[in-house]
């Protein structure tokens, strides 16, 4: 896979594991070697405890190596150091969200890092505005709708203006509504700022808004490079992933009929456009 950014996210010869009950320490990594493209949308993807949320923490710095090195735009991270660069979003919003009013909660990580009043105000209000959540800068975000919260928790992160944004099952407590309005907040997040994304999902049809897709097993990285190579191949994945959403036994369906279905064809609009100019 030809790339043409340089490195934002490097792992090299990385090892952690979890301390057990039983004094045996359970391994994730074993001498994992990583590297993430500036300004790529990668999702991440795995069966469960593949090792995609502590890859994520190793990345924000909430976990450290036991061996090995992380680095983020060609800095190593030290033991415990959690870099403002890289933003970290967790499933649930409630979790992240520090103060009873929208704007305070946006400014808190500005305060803390000792910025100028003005300054802090420029940011909260460009980030809010980005999030389109700048009506709702006095309300309290605990009476929020979920997604209107995880888009506080963004506008936080971007004032900041963190050059990547790590989400872990960012929409998975979201309703259909407010889950379509974040995917496509984050899209828009990652082109408008050239933002290095790594998207932690176990949803497919999230995982086709990337541009790249990581895939860990037990692990290790089994998969890594464009979208179309993983799941528009001539053999797709069921095995991995169970039983593949009904888009997916269609493109087969039709492909197994002499229907040249291309790589690119990732939703059913993309396909009917596709058939009506066949």
């Amino acid at each position: 896979m030809p790339f043409f950014y340089g490195q934002m996210i490097e792992l090299r010869d990385v090892t952690f594991s979890y301390p057990s009950l039983g004094g045996q320490p359970k391994p994730v990594f074993a001498g994992l070697n990583l590297f993430i493209p500036r300004g790529r949308y990668v999702a991440l993807m795995g069966p469960n405890g593949s090792g995609k949320s502590t890859l994520g923490k190793l990345i924000k710095g909430l976990l450290s190596p036991s061996a090995g090195q992380v680095f983020v735009d060609g800095q190593a991270l030290k033991p415990g150091a959690m870099p403002p660069r890289v933003g970290y979003v967790f499933s649930n919003p409630e979790n992240q969200i520090v103060s009873t009013v929208v704007e305070e909660d946006v400014a808190f990580g500005l305060e803390n890092m000792g910025m100028d009043p003005s300054l802090i105000a420029l940011r909260v209000r460009e980030s809010l505005h980005l999030v389109e959540m700048e009506p709702y800068r006095h309300h309290s975000p605990h009476l929020l709708s979920g997604g209107q919260q995880q888009k506080v928790v963004l506008a936080g992160i971007l004032a900041m203006e963190s050059e990547v944004l790590v989400l872990d099952e960012p929409a998975s407590m979201l309703d259909l509504k407010d889950r379509e309005e974040i995917l496509n907040l984050l899209l828009k997040i990652q082109g408008q700022g050239r933002k290095t994304v790594l998207h932690i999902t176990h949803s497919v049809e999230e995982a086709l808004k990337a541009q790249d897709l990581l895939v860990l097993n037990r692990g290790r990285v089994s998969f890594y490079g464009p979208v179309e190579g993983f799941f528009f191949g001539d053999r797709l994945p069921e095995s991995e992933w169970g039983e593949l959403p009904p888009f997916f036994r269609l493109i087969q369906g039709l492909r197994s009929l002499g229907h040249p279905i291309p790589p690119g064809v990732r939703s059913l609009e993309d396909l009917k456009k596709f058939l009506l100019q066949s």
